[in-house]
């Protein structure tokens, strides 16, 4: 629910951003280089969703508006494309596999030159024509929102992972399944917040223990949280179960009350 209410809001703060960006040739350049990096990193933040690696978004969006400001006098096309693979930098690096990373950075570019040129094409229409554009022009901005990728905090306990050796290397790769299948249940929400922070504990922890700075263990934590994930796995199956049953004892009294009826028919 939460991941759908980003798209959606990254959809609305695309239209914006692609109608100011097709004024900025009337404007200073300051204020056209103030409204690009406010855009870019702005998206890219959107795009990001979530506070582990949050800098990292927003480098990508302000390389974005400087890929966008050194390019759009030239090739404006260009420069969109560009400027969408910024933002979406941080959300392709959680990729699982290099194809989806590949995919989604191209898509990214694809949706940039295909948003500038429905926008610019339509930039000299009324009002409602216009603004239709922009709606149009945004969503494609948004089509790299289908590409599948990890949360992230998954993202940021597998990289831990892939610095790690050993037994901390495997318990953090048990972090990341864990966080990677409930992120696919539906959990109460004070469950989820708690959760959440459990394993943001575990990401710092991990990380100051792989700097040498200490941080304490994080076996215990990990392996609560293992459980809390099998829990709500046994949870969910029970529901559906439940569910079945139900959906089986309503086909079962259909079938009774047909037969009642046949049964009254032939009296």
């Amino acid at each position: 629910m939460l991941r759908r209410g980003r798209a959606f809001l990254f959809v609305g703060l695309a239209g914006l951003a692609l109608a100011l960006l097709g004024q900025l040739d009337a404007l200073g350049p300051i204020t056209a280089a103030g409204i690009t990096v406010a855009s870019s990193v702005g998206l890219a933040l959107i795009a990001h969703g979530g506070a582990p690696l949050a800098g990292e978004a927003v480098a990508f969006g302000a390389s974005g508006a400087v890929a966008y400001e050194a390019t759009r006098s030239y090739v404006p096309l260009i420069a969109s494309g560009l400027l969408l693979t910024f933002v979406f930098g941080t959300r392709a690096m959680r990729s699982r596999t290099w194809r989806e990373l590949g995919f989604h950075l191209a898509l990214a570019f694809a949706s940039g030159v295909a948003a500038s040129w429905v926008a610019r094409a339509n930039a000299g229409l009324e009002a409602s024509l216009w603004m239709t554009a922009i709606m149009v022009a945004s969503l494609l901005a948004s089509a790299p929102w289908i590409v599948p990728n990890d949360a992230p905090r998954t993202f940021a306990l597998r990289r831990l992972a892939s610095r790690a050796r050993g037994a901390t290397k495997l318990r953090l790769l048990r972090a990341v399944v864990a966080h990677r299948r409930l992120g696919e249940l539906e959990l109460p929400r004070a469950l989820r917040r708690s959760v959440e922070r459990a394993f943001d504990d575990v990401i710092r922890r991990a990380e100051r223990r792989l700097n040498g700075e200490g941080g304490g263990a994080v076996e215990r934590t990990i392996e609560q949280l293992v459980r809390v994930e099998r829990a709500a796995r046994s949870r969910e199956a029970l529901i559906g179960e439940l569910d079945e049953g139900s959906e089986r004892l309503a086909a079962d009294g259909d079938a009774l009350e047909a037969e009642i009826a046949a049964l009254v028919e032939l009296r």
